[in-house]
């Protein structure tokens, strides 16, 4: 039995805020908003966010005793999104439409990061569209291959890593 089934729901619950801090603030990582880098902006911040958290969901759906974990995660992402519209100014009336409308953004560049992880100019591609909304950003090579690097030490990684805010350190 792992870990997270020994102590249940609520283990999961706190391991999955963990993640969630340790993922968030990697993508705060000033180098990745500097001059040329992702924009400081709401978009571009949710843009940041997907990437870092689409690795980690990667990771957790590698362990299939991490199913648990995996969705206290995606929930809180969630929430942490639905906080993040109304900290910006976001009406009431209004959050339930943006929230569809970022679960459609966060699932379908899941997808497409997803089908990048093994061709690291198809990742690249996607990052433009998605952060950069443009063809071809002169970042995001450089920004795929870190991506890609982070994403092979997770890969063996242990689960409790996630947690560790120094695990989701890139040279951005």
């Amino acid at each position: 039995m792992s870990v997270f089934g020994l102590f249940g729901k609520s283990a999961a619950n706190e391991a999955a805020d963990r993640i969630l801090k340790a993922v968030s603030g990697a993508a705060r990582a000033p180098a990745l908003f500097a001059e040329g880098r992702a924009p400081d902006t709401l978009t571009g911040r949710f843009e940041v966010v997907t990437v870092f958290a689409v690795l980690a969901l990667d990771r957790l759906r590698a362990a299939p005793e991490a199913d648990r974990l995996a969705q206290a995660f995606t929930d809180k992402l969630f929430r942490f999104f639905d906080a993040g519209l109304r900290e910006a100014g976001v009406g009431d009336l209004s959050v339930a439409k943006r929230m569809k409308a970022l679960a459609g953004a966060f699932y379908g560049r899941l997808g497409a990061y997803r089908a990048g992880f093994t061709d690291a100019g198809a990742f690249a591609d996607a990052l433009s569209r998605n952060i950069w909304n443009t063809p071809y950003a002169a970042f995001a090579p450089a920004l795929a291959q870190q991506l890609l690097t982070l994403r092979e030490r997770l890969r063996d990684a242990p689960l409790t890593e996630l947690e560790a805010p120094s695990t989701w350190v890139i040279d951005a």
